[in-house]
């Protein structure tokens, strides 16, 4: 066994599951889109109350495409990422952020690991999950932010990740 063998087989087990990886769904027409994005707030929350978005329904199909493409789930990613990164970083005084509750998030922080390592896998998540999370991230009177039970934040964290999948 020589020094290169764990590496090829890591290659062919990256190989191997890129093969794996589901085709993506196809893309609305663009008219559907931009309508999806103007209608957002009305579409994610039939997306949140469980509505799937049947064939007949372009705008909540378009609107379930946006949220779960790959670059959309890496941006959901890269703000769960930052949440820690000021929550481990020093803390910052002025500014017209709202600063994270660093006790939540320390309480959380394995299942943030958790979701953001889901979220940039090559699996599909359902939109209602995506939703989920970025609920939580923009509201400010929400655990992330503002005093609430002791392990809220964890348990959103939790109800967002099982959603995803």
């Amino acid at each position: 066994m020589s020094f290169t063998t764990p590496y090829r087989q890591l290659l062919d087990d990256a190989r191997t599951a890129a093969q794996e990886r589901p085709a993506p769904p196809p893309a609305p027409a663009p008219p559907q889109r931009l309508l999806a994005c103007l209608r957002q707030g009305t579409l994610e929350r039939r997306l949140l109350d469980g509505e799937r978005g049947e064939a007949g329904d372009g705008l909540l199909v378009a609107r379930a495409w946006q949220l779960t493409r790959p670059r959309a789930c890496a941006r959901v990613a890269g703000a769960l990422d930052a949440v820690l990164a000021e929550a481990a970083g020093p803390v910052a005084r002025g500014g017209s952020a709202v600063p994270v509750r660093r006790e939540e998030v320390a309480v959380a922080r394995d299942e943030l690991v958790r979701i953001a390592e889901r979220l940039r896998a090559p699996r599909p998540v359902r939109p209602r999950g995506i939703v989920m999370l970025r609920r939580l991230l923009r509201d400010g009177n929400g655990p992330l932010y503002a005093p609430s039970a002791s392990d809220e934040l964890w348990r959103r964290l939790r109800r967002a990740a099982i959603a995803l999948d």
